[in-house]
Order: structure tokens, then sequence, then C-alpha cells
């Protein structure tokens, strides 16, 4: 019985041996591994030689900030796969664009912290003026904002979508109130041709029945046989495109309705994300030339084509429909662009200078930009009452 029982516990003492020179090794390497990490020196090994490897899941920072390739373009769009485009970075100032910061922005620079954050396509960035002329940079000038800026993350060509990825990137700034501007030119089409030619924004695709294919050909917006030149007794002379903005805007199009139901989309996801960050948000729509003329055509009492008559009418009706589910999220507020412009339209005041362009001039975003510092300024005050 002795040998038996010195037999059995023979292997167990072994396995125990190795099951603690096991343990001891793997501490041993572990700690060399730690010690490797946080004093290399003690090992041989210079502190300057640790991160000489390339890693294939943490990307080199300044390769990617200062890409060769963005900074030595000529062009001003650069490819992007999630937002599509986006504008050059370090890219001088002009006369109709620029100064682009880091982030290929119409900034001056990218601060720590911004106290308001605007969002939008080329009517946000000013294209044709400027930068001290679009309405980011004079509303800046009408707000009582000495120690934080406002900060522009406006690309000509985006739509919806992007303006809701840019916010998930705006709260990094720790802004008070961010607003999104919504312009119905063509915002609805490249709203729908984002989220249904883009993979990445595949949730954003609120009708699974259609495709990108679904999307109406648009009249170029600049052709000379679409257009409708309207001219005006103190001398205001406009050549109107209606046909172009019609297909934009005609909710008889199925992709037209699926844009407009994006737009309302995006801007449920931001009230949630505003409400998550605690940051005002506030929503703006840019009309078309069209609509803020509609009254003073009428007062003038020239006969548009059926097309001009057909856009104001079904653009008028969209930004209302919009506008009310905007007003419906908790949290968020709508503020309204199309009376001011209107009113200031009646004037001899040149708000679109330029005869063939839809974005607007100095005198037009001023109209743009006080309407929303006056938005701002209540909000404040109001704030600082309760």
């Amino acid at each position: 019985m002795p040998d038996l029982q010195l037999n059995i516990e023979g292997p167990i003492i072994k396995k125990e041996w190795l099951l603690a020179s096991a343990s001891v090794l793997l501490t041993v390497v572990a700690a060399l591994a730690l010690l490797r990490w946080l004093a290399p020196q003690l090992l041989g090994v210079p502190v300057d030689l640790q991160l000489v490897q390339a890693s294939e899941t943490i990307p080199p920072f300044f390769e990617n900030a200062f890409r060769e390739q963005d900074l030595a373009t000529g062009g001003l769009l650069l490819h992007d796969p999630y937002t599509n485009t986006r504008f050059r970075p370090l890219l001088p100032a002009s006369g109709v664009s620029g100064p682009h910061d880091l982030l290929g922005f119409r900034n001056s620079g990218v601060p720590n912290r911004a106290a308001t954050v605007v969002i939008g396509d080329s009517q946000t960035y000013g294209f044709g003026e400027p930068f001290a002329n679009n309405w980011p940079s004079q509303m800046a000038g009408l707000l009582r904002q000495e120690d934080t800026p406002v900060y522009s993350m406006a690309v000509g060509g985006w739509g919806a979508v992007q303006y809701l990825d840019m916010f998930s990137k705006a709260v990094w700034l720790k802004p008070h109130t961010v607003i999104i501007a919504f312009y119905t030119g063509n915002d609805p089409l490249e709203s729908f041709a984002t989220a249904y030619g883009n993979q990445h924004w595949e949730s954003l695709r609120v009708d699974p029945a259609l495709d990108r294919s679904d999307a109406p050909e648009v009249a170029p917006m600049l052709s000379v046989e679409d257009a409708w030149q309207a001219r005006f007794s103190d001398g205001i002379r406009i050549a109107f495109t209606p046909r172009g903005r019609l297909t934009v805007n005609d909710t008889d199009e199925p992709a037209v309705r699926a844009g407009y139901a994006i737009m309302a989309e995006v801007a449920r996801r931001a009230g949630a994300l505003a409400r998550q960050h605690d940051i005002a948000l506030i929503f703006t729509v840019i009309p078309t030339r069209e609509l803020v003329y509609t009254e003073k055509v009428a007062q003038a009492q020239l006969n548009p084509p059926g097309t001009y008559r057909r856009l104001v009418e079904m653009e008028r009706v969209n930004i209302e429909t919009l506008a009310g589910i905007i007003r419906s999220i908790a949290g968020v507020r709508y503020v309204d662009l199309v009376r001011p412009l209107q009113t200031a339209a009646l004037s001899d005041a040149p708000l679109y200078p330029r005869m063939w362009d839809g974005h607007p001039g100095k005198a037009g975003y001023l109209v743009i930009a006080g309407t929303l510092a006056s938005a701002l300024d209540q909000a404040d005050t109001l704030a600082q009452a309760q």
C-alpha cells in the first residue's frame, strides 16, 4: 500500500511544480514588458526609440493632419469616404473663398473652444464673398461674445447628412450653441444622394423601397434657356432659375419626399445629441432667391412663368412642414429666415448682387446674420433672467 500511494502522489507533485514554474515565468515576462514600457532605459533601450514602428491600428497623427496630397492640390474639393467631399485645408484667403483652417473650414484657425458653431453648405460658407462678408463672420461681429469665437463648419455641396456628422464633431469644441442651416435650393436631393449613395449612412434611408437611381435629374442652375430674367423699377435685376430649384422641391418626386424626411430625421437625431451634451441647438432654413423675392415680384406685378409659381408654393409648404417638425423636438429652436429676407428684398438693397448666382451678397448675408444674432441674444437674455 505505501508503494501504491507514492506512485499516485508523484505525478501530482510534478504537475504542481510545472504550474508554479509557468506562473513564475509569466510573471517575469510581464514584469519585463512593463519595465520596457515604463522605464526602457533600465533595459538599455533608449527612450526616443520606443515608437519607431508604425501601427496598423493607430495612424500616424501628423502625417494625417498634414497630408501632402491635400496641401499640394490645386483644387478646392477633396474626396472623403464619409462626407463624400471636403475642402482643401490651409487655403489662403481670396475674394471669393478662404481662408481655410487645418480642417478645411473657412476660419482663421481652429479654436480650443467655440461659443457658437455654425454648420451648413455654401450658403453658410459664403461663396462669392470675402470672408468678412459671409453670415457667420457678420454674426460674430454682432454678438456680445468677446472671449470665444464663432466657428464655421460649412462646405459647399454638403447636405443634412454631413451636418449631422459635423455636429457629432462640434461637441468636442464645447459650444454653448450650435446653429444648423438647411438650404432648400439643393439640400433635399443632396441629402438623399448621400444617404442612398454612401453605405456608411444607410441608417438614414427613410424609405427602403428607394435607391440612389430614384433621384430626378436636376436642370443646370445657370441654364440660359430655363432662366427668367426679372427687372424691378429700383434697378434690381435677377436671373431666376426656377426649373432646377423646382426639381429639388417637388414633393411629387419620391426622392424629394425622402430628402425632406432625411432632413427631419437629422433634426431629431441632432436634437437628441444636443440634449446629451447640454447644447442649445438652433435650426434655420435658408430659402432660394425665388422664394425671397416672391413678394417683390407680386408688388411689381410681374408675370413669372409657371415653374416659378409652382416652386415658391411648394418650397413654402416644404419649409413650413419642416419647421413644424423641428419645433416639436424637445430643446430645439427654429429661427425663421424667410420673412426677414422677403422684407429686406422689398427695398433696393442688392441682397443677391450677382445676377446669375443663388448665393447672397454682403447685404443678404447681413440679414441672415442679424436675424440669428438677435435670436442668440434673446436666448442669452432669457437664460440670464432665469
